[in-house]
């Protein structure tokens, strides 16, 4: 004779059910906030670029060309470049990042400041 059947059988499954959304929501904002740190750590790196440019004596547009090419191709970015204080100069860089689940656009921003280097500019045609 067969076992009779009980009240809760077939309730793992539909707690399976319910917590498998959850986990997949949990992993995408988990890929989102790396995403996000990996963006802010290509703005550190190109606000250093631009400022070491700058330092040397580079023009603004060469700072902010140093700071461009420090991220990927095609990458938007805002780049200011401007004193900060006595012998020093600023380079802020601002990336727009885009999170999943329609999360409004964000700006992740990063500064970085290198003293002045004393001497004349040096020669554009020559190599680091």
């Amino acid at each position: 004779m067969p076992a009779p059947p009980r009240a809760q059988e077939g309730s793992v499954t539909v707690e399976l059910a319910a917590a498998i959304p959850l986990l997949v929501a949990v992993t995408l904002a988990m890929v989102g906030v790396l995403g996000l740190a990996r963006d802010q750590v290509l703005a550190q790196g190109a606000a250093r670029e631009g400022a070491r440019q700058a330092a040397i004596g580079g023009d603004r547009a060469s700072a902010v060309a140093a700071a461009h090419a420090a991220l990927p191709a095609g990458r938007a970015a805002r780049v200011l470049v401007a004193g900060a204080g006595a012998g020093r100069v600023g380079v802020r860089v601002e990336l727009p990042v885009r999170l999943p689940f329609g999360v409004p656009l964000v700006t992740v921003r990063a500064t970085a400041v290198a003293a002045l280097e004393p001497g004349p500019p040096p020669d554009p045609g020559t190599t680091r």
